[in-house]
């Protein structure tokens, strides 16, 4: 077979990796099952500073991601997490090109199993995403406009808002801003849009919940 050809059908063949994926591996993260048992980890731990230098111009999208994959599980620690990322938001509302932290923030570690896990549930829940995301309509990405949902749904994340499954429904729409920014797909930001709209529709439908529950507290403190 023709060489050229070869590699053709090699990268016909090779699964798509969403760029928050290629990064994740670049950066020396793996899938667990990749790792030998009895195997010892020596690769070094990364800071938060590393990972936003190495996402470049998609800095924004890579720590929206990352900080949406890791929150998922910790359902009460949604607070920190959604300062974190409303902090991003705000930063491209006004404009900036490069995510800025503070130089204690860029210096914290993150620990390569945490990015393996990351990156395992990547690689087995959102397969289908490298099939359904590409490079277009890029006009319809407004980055002070995506910044603003960001921030909106990243304070509603960290507030004890009582709407079932709520970190979930702030969650998503973050994690599809994220794919959309680092994938630049103008249809997977419109569909944060959209999503974000639909957050906006349930905390109105719940907001006589959310005041009665906020009055009680302010009842309870004084």
């Amino acid at each position: 077979m023709d060489p050229e050809r070869a590699r053709e059908t090699i990268a016909a063949e090779a699964p798509r990796r969403i760029r928050l994926d290629e990064l994740l591996h670049e950066l020396g993260a793996c899938a667990q099952e990749e790792l030998a048992d009895g195997d010892e980890d020596d690769r070094p731990p990364l800071t938060v500073g590393e990972l936003v230098d190495k996402a470049a111009e998609g800095g924004f999208g890579f720590l929206i991601g990352i900080l949406t994959l890791i929150a998922i599980p910790f359902f009460g620690l949604s607070t920190p997490f959604g300062l974190a990322i409303a902090l991003i938001g705000a930063q491209m509302m006004i404009g900036r090109h490069q995510p800025w932290l503070p130089k204690r923030a860029r210096k914290r570690v993150i620990s390569m199993k945490m990015l393996d896990r990351v990156t395992r549930n990547l690689s087995k829940r959102t397969r289908w995403i490298a099939r359904s995301t590409r490079r277009r309509f890029e006009f319809l990405i407004m980055p002070r406009l995506v910044g603003l949902g960001i921030v909106l749904l990243a304070l509603a994340l960290a507030l004890p808002i009582p709407i079932p499954g709520s970190n979930l429904v702030f969650l998503l729409p973050l994690f599809v801003y994220s794919v959309g920014v680092l994938e630049r797909d103008g249809l997977w930001i419109v569909a944060g849009h959209v999503l974000v709209l639909i957050d906006a529709v349930l905390l109105v439908v719940f907001g006589a919940t959310v005041l009665a529950v906020i009055e009680r507290v302010w009842h309870w403190i004084t």
